[in-house]
């Protein structure tokens, strides 16, 4: 079997390959959200759910309790005893194409995944690192880049830059229940996600 080192030598297409997994996936994540309007970031956790192509699931179980699922072309949230909330993904282009990328890298489908996006691979040792930016002129107007951050066949985090200059970072699998970094700055939570910096 070739090392984590020799799949991220051999380029995007084998790293994406070694990320499919059976169905159901399930995972815990911790979010990390840093915006510009907010003083410290926000943090979150739950679970995702992937189910196939166009089928995903997220559940917030902390700071409030949230689930959203996307499937059959509709996206469906639903906020604690509110009424769920309902609406056709063909309205949000940008989040049907963000759809299909992460669909496509939970599926190790590189090949839908370079159609939608430039994607560069770079390695470290054993971590890698995937770098995705949107070929959608709408998608990018909204997302900037996606930043998969790895070691072995297993993700560690996902960070997504959106194009206003906020950013998203979600630990998981192994990291989903790490202690942060303090003080807990983007540039921390990168070391973290690189393997750089002891939890």
């Amino acid at each position: 079997m070739p090392s984590p080192v020799a799949a991220a030598e051999a380029g995007p297409a084998a790293l994406i390959a070694g990320l499919k997994r059976d169905l159901p996936a399930r995972t815990p994540y911790t979010e990390v959200r840093f915006a510009q309007m907010f003083d410290r970031p926000t943090i979150a956790r739950g679970e995702l759910e992937y189910l196939g192509p166009g089928r995903l699931g997220k559940r917030v179980d902390a700071p409030y309790h949230e689930t959203t699922s996307i499937a059959d072309g509709q996206v469906k949230v639903q906020r604690g005893e509110r009424k769920p909330r309902e609406i056709a993904l063909g309205q949000i282009p940008e989040l049907e194409g963000f759809l299909r990328g992460f669909s496509a890298l939970l599926g190790g489908d590189a090949a839908t995944l370079e159609r939608d996006f430039s994607v560069t691979a770079r390695n470290d040792a054993a971590r890698w690192r995937l770098e995705l930016a949107p070929k959608d002129a709408r998608l990018a107007r909204r997302v900037a880049s996606i930043v998969v951050d790895g070691a072995g066949k297993a993700a560690r985090c996902f960070t997504i830059n959106d194009a206003d200059g906020d950013s998203s970072v979600m630990l998981v699998e192994a990291l989903a229940a790490a202690e942060l970094p303090k003080p807990l700055t983007a540039h921390n939570l990168d070391l973290v996600c690189r393997g750089a910096l002891a939890k």
